[in-house]
């Protein structure tokens, strides 16, 4: 499952920034031909980009060319992802986002998000940070 040479997963916020260049896009757009996706968290990404008004065809078309590898959210992810269930409640931690955690701790790889709260959770995964947290 794991691409020779990646070394982040990319959750959907990292996808979103790149694509509509927010604050710290750069860093994703240095780290893209060393990332994966999870099929869960390209999904939440189109869902929001056209939420925010981009056309469905040409958003998907845009994803599509960056030519990132997506990888399965499938039945080994699944069980893999169990203890992660609790952080929903806890700490408010959407579906998509565990499933990105559960696939960097699957393939051993760096997860790649503009959530700082991602660093305060002690789940078995390396976080990045391609945006510091904005200032209260």
């Amino acid at each position: 499952m794991r691409t020779e040479g990646a070394q982040y997963v990319l959750d959907s916020s990292a996808l979103i920034a790149l694509v509509r260049r927010e604050r710290g896009w750069e860093k994703v757009d240095a780290a893209l031909d060393r990332s994966v996706i999870c099929a869960v968290n390209l999904a939440e990404s189109l869902t929001k980009l056209v939420h925010k008004g981009g056309d469905p065809r040409l958003t998907a078309g845009l994803l599509r060319g960056l030519e990132l590898e997506v990888l399965p959210f499938d039945e080994e992810l699944a069980w893999a992802s169990r203890d992660l269930c609790a952080l929903a409640w806890t700490h408010g931690i959407s579906f998509a986002d565990r499933a990105c955690m559960a696939l960097a701790r699957h393939l051993r790889l760096h997860a790649l998000t503009g959530d700082a709260k991602w660093k305060e959770l002690d789940v078995g995964i390396q976080v990045k940070l391609f945006r510091e947290a904005k200032r209260p």
